[in-house]
């Protein structure tokens, strides 16, 4: 007779149970990984990734009944969430330019922590949510000078808030590189300048509206070298003389850095020279007459000076995003 009953081999019930295992296990463990991270995973390799990605990537965002756009540091009162990417389109809640900090945005968020520290850290997510009790992280995060490592400084204040760092727990570090707008400048080629004498000159001028409220910023690059010192001379601001380190600070850009020079430093061709002019010197409601004299670099065209201000745009330097993270 036929045996018609149906049997289930062994080694098929152990496969498919050793399946039915791994597969509870994949369905509790796989989505921890993709998921976003929240305060309540507590997990700080997260949280310190994800306050700087949000800080260098995300242009921010308020909001009200009414409207909502980036702009947030303008509406500080209903920030919705804190991001320091500079936004060309304040419509959209993406940016064109992660990793290009507004300088508006920065000095809004130290306005936050300083008005309101708890808010902000509950906006950057810096805590743990413990059955509705929320217990916070012990943070420090700064934007410092790429250079000498030392914080930057937007309108009198260092960019650096948070705790002291603790030498007796596990302290979890994100560090991004970024362009910070630390300003505004104008940029020309030393080629368009003109002089004001009617022949080949190595003086040049250039009109500066004032009053300014920040320092006035000029990049001059492609210089027309002649001769076998070629450098800045001298500045000097309707007539005067201006002094520097006091008055200004000159630095030429070496390796893709503004580095500090003096005025025996020697200027090529491809050479960018940045000057740095107190915003007091410009404090009255007037045009100044700023007048650049070189050595061994000349000016060929005749004309009125050319004006600072139709020629101001962002100024960007390289900083370090330090997001440090500990309990």
């Amino acid at each position: 007779m036929i045996d018609e009953r149906g049997q289930i081999a062994v080694d098929f019930l152990l496969g498919i149970s050793l399946f039915l295992i791994a597969l509870m296990f994949i369905v509790q463990f796989i989505p921890g990984l993709f998921l976003p991270s929240s305060a309540n995973e507590g997990s700080l390799d997260h949280t310190a990734y994800r306050t700087a990605t949000v800080l260098a990537e995300d242009p921010g965002w308020w909001g009200n009944t009414t409207t909502s756009n980036t702009d947030w540091e303008h509406n500080t009162a209903n920030v919705k969430r804190i991001g320091l990417a500079a936004d060309d389109d304040s419509s959209s809640k993406l940016t064109n330019s992660p990793n290009l900090i507004s300088k508006n945005k920065t000095i809004a968020m130290m306005h936050i922590y300083k008005t309101n520290k708890t808010n902000f850290e509950q906006k950057m997510g810096l805590y743990d949510n413990v059955n509705g009790k929320f217990l916070y992280y012990g943070y420090n995060i700064s934007l410092v000078d790429t250079s000498s490592n030392i914080p930057i400084v937007l309108d009198n204040t260092a960019i650096t808030l948070g705790g002291e760092i603790p030498a007796d727990r596990d302290v979890i570090k994100i560090v991004r590189i970024v362009l910070i707008e630390t300003g505004r400048a104008a940029y020309f080629d030393a080629e368009e300048l003109t002089t004001p004498y009617p022949a080949l000159s190595n003086v040049t001028s250039l009109s500066v509206a004032g009053p300014k409220n920040e320092n006035v910023t000029v990049v001059l690059s492609k210089f027309n070298v002649t001769g076998t010192n070629p450098k800045l001379e001298s500045i000097e601001l309707n007539g005067t003389a201006l002094v520097p380190s006091a008055d200004f600070n000159a630095y030429k850009r070496i390796n893709g850095i503004y580095s500090p020079i003096n005025l025996s430093n020697s200027l090529e061709h491809n050479d960018m020279l940045r000057l740095d002019l107190n915003s007091s010197l410009f404090s009255a409601n007037q045009t100044y007459l700023l007048e650049l004299t070189f050595n061994d670099i000349w000016f060929t065209m005749p004309g009125a000076p050319l004006e600072y201000t139709s020629r101001e745009e962002p100024f960007y330097e390289p900083a370090y995003l330090n997001v440090m993270v500990w309990k």
